[in-house]
C-alpha cells in the first residue's frame, strides 16, 4: 500500500506536469512588431483627415501653412511631439487640439485596449505619427481635389 505522503508527491507531480503541458499545448501570440495598430491606425487616420478637412475647407492661407509645415511633422517621434509642434503655431492650434481629441476618442473604444496598454511604446507612437500625418496630408489632398485642384 501506498503512504498517504507518498501518494501526495505523486499526485502533485502529476498535477504540476499536467499543467505545466497545457500551458505549452496553449500557442499565445506575442504583441510585438507593427501589427498593433492594425484597424486603430486607419480610424485615426480617417478621423484626422474629416477633422482637418472640416476645419481648413474654406481657408487657403491654413491649409498653405499646414502644408509647409508636413515635412517637419513627418520627423517627429511621438504624438505628443507632434502636437506641441502643432501648438506652436497659433493659426493651426486648434487643429492639435482636436486631433488629440479624436485620438482620445478612438482609444477609449474596447476594441482599441491593447493600444491603450502600448500607448507609449516607441513602435506605437511612430505609427500613431504616421497615421496622424497620413491625415492631415489626405485631408490637404483632397481639399486640393475638390478646388480644381487634383
Amino acid at each position: 500500500m501506498i503512504s498517504n505522503k507518498r501518494f501526495t508527491s505523486i499526485f502533485g507531480t502529476v498535477f504540476l506536469l499536467s499543467l505545466f503541458l497545457c500551458l505549452i499545448a496553449c500557442e499565445t501570440t506575442p504583441d510585438v512588431g507593427p501589427e498593433p495598430l492594425g484597424g486603430f491606425n486607419e480610424k485615426v487616420t480617417t478621423l484626422v483627415t474629416t477633422t482637418v478637412r472640416g476645419r481648413l475647407r474654406e481657408n487657403l492661407s491654413k491649409q498653405k501653412l499646414l502644408e509647409a509645415q508636413l515635412p517637419s511633422f513627418e520627423k517627429t517621434l511621438t504624438m505628443s511631439q507632434l502636437m506641441d509642434e502643432l501648438k506652436e503655431i497659433e493659426s493651426l492650434k486648434d487643429l492639435a487640439y482636436l486631433i488629440e481629441t479624436d485620438v482620445m476618442f478612438e482609444l477609449q473604444k474596447p476594441e482599441h485596449q491593447r493600444e491603450r496598454i502600448s500607448f507609449n511604446n516607441p513602435e506605437i507612437q511612430r505609427q500613431l505619427v504616421s497615421a496622424i500625418h497620413a491625415g492631415l496630408k489626405r485631408a490637404l489632398d483632397q481639399l486640393k481635389g475638390g478646388k480644381g485642384g487634383k
